[in-house]
């Protein structure tokens, strides 16, 4: 529709000579706008008729398609930013893309440390640090490893079992008993290496708290 080219050009000269946007900028401006030209005339409406349930749907097509949600949101973004202008202008009374979000990314899995660097993590000892902190930090890195804890399991862990314990060791049967996601108790074992971490961190563990701690 030659009504709707003439809109965009008259936006893309305002975004390049009012808000004086970058060359590369506007050129990924020009081309979302192109993109919603496509999608308008394929629907058969112009551009300041788009509602709010065109752009839901046609958002979802982009996601379909496997357009990645990032891809999306800077698609919208500029979509956004033009509908903002038009209603500046009084072309439009509303924005169809007001309160609209993007598709969620979806967040990547944390990677696990392979055997080697695991084992390297669990042996490193640094010289500028106090036998105390090395003692505590051994027992914390052989926990985690041997019993595959979360941080905030091993940060919950006593050394016996009592009413207020998110957790505990059993150093007898070699067990912790921790508090889970979800408030789920579960029971996993614990090695022999990082039982004996655990021991050597108990011996000297005491020697560096506070008295009131202690």
């Amino acid at each position: 529709m030659a009504e709707d080219a003439e809109l965009v050009q008259r936006y893309l000269a305002h975004a390049q000579f009012e808000k004086r946007l970058a060359a590369r900028t506007l050129a990924l401006y020009a081309g979302d706008l192109q993109r919603l030209q496509a999608l308008t005339e394929k629907d058969k409406v112009s551009l300041t008729e788009v509602q709010a349930h065109h752009m839901r749907r046609w958002m979802a097509q982009m996601h379909s398609s496997g357009r990645t949600p990032r891809g999306i949101a800077l698609i919208a973004s500029g979509w956004r930013g033009f509908y903002a202008w038009l209603g500046r202008e009084g072309l439009v009374s509303a924005n169809p893309l007001a309160g609209m979000r993007a598709p969620k990314a979806a967040k990547p899995l944390p990677k696990a440390l392979n055997v080697d660097d695991a084992v390297q993590l669990a042996q490193y000892r640094p010289t500028d640090t106090s036998p105390w902190l090395q003692a505590r930090d051994t027992a914390m890195v052989e926990l985690l490893y041997s019993s595959g804890l979360r941080v905030g399991e091993l940060m919950g862990l006593d050394v016996q079992a009592h009413a207020q314990a998110k957790g505990w060791i059993d150093l007898q049967t070699g067990e912790a008993h921790v508090l889970g996601k979800g408030s789920k108790r579960r029971s996993v074992p614990v090695g022999q290496q990082a039982l004996a971490a655990l021991q050597a961190w108990l011996a000297v563990r005491v020697e560096g708290l506070p008295a009131s701690a202690a």
